[in-house]
């Protein structure tokens, strides 16, 4: 047997442990540090505008058709169903 296979055979597998790893590896470092050799990016309150702008065009429209496309099938079969 290959001696990789027979330490692999021997490892008991622990589910606890891998979820541990698991979490760990989603999370930054506990003890992450800004830089201070590098200024903090300014805030771009015109692209947080526009986005915003975008979405809500998208949003509106979008929720009013979710939630009224029963009063507009309504008012398009006028009752002839």
């Amino acid at each position: 047997m290959v001696p990789a296979a027979r330490i692999i055979g021997r490892r008991h597998f622990s589910l606890l442990q891998s979820m541990r790893a698991v979490g760990r590896s989603m999370e930054s470092h506990p003890f992450e540090r800004l830089s201070k050799t590098q200024k903090s990016a300014p805030a771009n309150w015109a692209g947080e505008a526009k986005r915003f702008g975008v979405q809500i065009s998208l949003f509106v429209p979008g929720i009013g058709l979710l939630l009224g496309w029963p009063l507009l099938a309504a008012k398009a079969v006028d009752g002839h169903v």
